[in-house]
């Protein structure tokens, strides 16, 4: 029983390409997911950043995050393929699935807890109360 899964694909590319080179590689993997099956949710282009420490060379490269919906079997051959793509200096793929849907339960609860309390009557006021020395 294979059930598609929901995955985030991030990989950086070389900083020394240029916005259509980047742009041609997002749909190299695209095309990658898509052979294999898989339904991209969405993509995000976060440009050029800063790396956290030296990658070969590079200082900085250029990020793109995209979600993906497919099996197992797709994430072992886009990393595969990734792997060999020239451009991409590293990627990481993350289920994100279980994520997702624990954040959909918790939001759910808190619209529960939210129409409850907006239904409670208000208290009345406290009037008659007499104060009392101990």
């Amino acid at each position: 029983m294979s059930q598609d899964r929901v995955y985030e694909v991030l990989f950086i590319a070389d900083p020394n390409l240029g916005e259509p080179e980047v742009d041609a590689l997002t749909v190299q993997v695209h095309g990658y997911i898509e052979k294999e099956g898989g339904r991209i949710q969405k993509t995000e282009k976060w440009g050029k950043k800063r790396l956290a420490y030296l990658l070969g060379k590079h200082r900085e490269g250029s990020y793109v995050l995209t979600t993906v919906e497919g099996g197992t079997a797709l994430v072992k051959e886009v990393e595969r393929r990734i792997r060999v793509t020239d451009g991409v200096i590293r990627f990481i793929t993350v289920r994100v699935d279980e994520e997702l849907r624990k954040a959909e339960r918790r939001r759910a609860r808190r619209a529960v807890v939210e129409s409850k309390r907006k239904v409670r009557p208000p208290r009345p006021p406290v009037e008659d109360v007499e104060e009392v020395e101990l």
